[in-house]
């Protein structure tokens, strides 16, 4: 094969300056900047990036008879975005509970009203398999065109063996039929809540025995997929988490927790000891599990977008955790309660002004980290030789110009496996 398609004429190109791996504290902030910059795509793979005038002269020489030239017009290029974190598979919504907020109600008095996570249930169980796959194609395309390029998507609001079932199939049918546009990572997650009037005891041992295998059956090309839990305060208990964990790596399931939202249960720890590839949310970490978590390779995955939702006063300590040596990464939340926000470019500028990220480090959280945190790591995630080509394109010349315009969507082309899959 030789180069088909060439982007040049970028007026800045920014990625991670390492090549290869996580990347840990101090080294998020190191993002390589390239003025007048160019990338050269043979198929699915970058080939070369680098100054014009090195790649243009190189890539003139190995294009093919009918390779493709887009002029990036001066505008800044990045990787394509990473969601770690999203549950864009429900129906119905919860717009009342956004007014509730507004009046000052918390999340557990609106999940005690019966709000929340069941408020979801019940809608999502009464729906067919080909809706759930609509709605997730809709909500995957306005991902799609807010710069994300490779996504992870959980199960969650059915809570019962056939409606947690039928949201995987829907899930891993969005996966081949979505594949030219987007790279979904699934997540198997009934120990999303208790069901109300299930026997809690019941519940947990169904979920072992019955849901965990009839999910790993789901999945025959032996392709990733992950369990999920929501350890807190009113939904599962350490204990339980880390049976589920067991039963779920023994069926050969890759780990996250939901873990220190509302109050730390141990569930931080508990990710690190069992080699979870992420843990999410964080709110309430302690210094001795940032510290675990720091000499390990779980990826903290910081929802910011959750928190603002919410109208927290208090947000997840990014700063302690990129001093202490932890790899952090940053993900949507997307979901139709606590977080009904789908865009990454939207959090890069809350992380920025809440977690007080800079947008160096930010772009590492959202590529990355994002993708180790999803198992991805050694596919997309970065501007460089032998990666996917998944390149986001933005109307913009600098890379502080993305979270600076916080309300305005600036991506202007997006380039999926080395195709051109949007265009504003």
């Amino acid at each position: 094969m030789s180069v088909n398609l060439v982007v040049k004429s970028i007026g800045e190109l920014a990625t991670q300056a390492s090549d290869k791996g996580l990347v840990k504290g101090a080294a998020m902030q190191d993002v390589v900047r390239i003025k007048d910059a160019c990338i050269a795509i043979e198929g699915d793979k970058i080939v070369a990036v680098g100054s014009e005038a090195e790649v243009f002269a190189y890539s003139k020489a190995e294009r093919a008879s009918d390779c493709e030239v887009i002029d990036a017009g001066g505008m800044l290029v990045t990787p394509g975005l990473v969601d770690p974190h999203t549950h864009l598979i429900f129906d119905g919504n919860r717009a009342n509970e956004f007014l509730m907020r507004c009046q000052g109600k918390t999340y557990t008095e609106i999940a005690e009203a019966g709000g929340g996570i069941v408020a979801s249930m019940r809608a999502t169980r009464t729906s067919s398999q080909e809706r759930l796959v609509e709605l997730g194609r809709q909500r995957l395309r306005r991902m799609l065109e807010a710069g994300t390029t490779t996504c992870e998507v959980k199960t969650g609001y059915g809570l019962d063996i056939d409606s947690e079932l039928r949201m995987l199939a829907a899930i891993l049918e969005l996966k081949h039929s979505c594949a030219s546009f987007m790279d979904i990572v699934p997540t198997f997650m009934p120990a999303h809540a208790i069901p109300p009037g299930e026997d809690r005891e019941h519940y947990v041992g169904h979920l072992i025995s019955d849901m965990l295998p009839a999910a790993s059956s789901m999945v025959t090309d032996g392709s990733l997929i992950y369990a999920d839990v929501f350890c807190d305060r009113g939904y599962f208990t350490l204990e339980e988490t880390s049976r589920i964990f067991a039963a779920a790596s023994e069926l050969g399931f890759r780990l996250k927790v939901h873990s220190d939202e509302f109050v730390n249960l141990g569930a931080t720890k508990l990710a690190t000891t069992v080699g979870a590839d992420s843990a999410d949310h964080l709110l309430n970490i302690s210094d001795s599990e940032i510290e675990a978590m720091a000499h390990s390779n779980t990826v903290a995955v910081l929802l910011p977008g959750t928190s603002f939702y919410l109208n927290l006063h208090e947000h997840a300590r990014a700063r302690t955790m990129i001093a202490s040596g932890v790899a952090v990464a940053l993900g949507s939340d997307f979901n139709p309660g606590s977080c009904h926000i789908f865009s990454l470019p939207l959090i890069w500028g809350l992380a920025c002004l809440h977690l007080k990220l800079t947008v160096e480090e930010a772009l590492t959280a959202l590529t990355v980290n994002s993708a180790y945190a999803i198992g991805m790591g050694e596919k997309v995630g970065r501007l460089s030789p032998g990666y996917q080509a998944d390149i986001t394109m933005w109307n913009v010349g600098s890379l502080e110009e993305v979270p600076y315009n916080l309300g305005w969507n600036s991506v202007a082309q997006v380039i999926k496996k080395g195709h051109s899959v949007f265009k504003s």
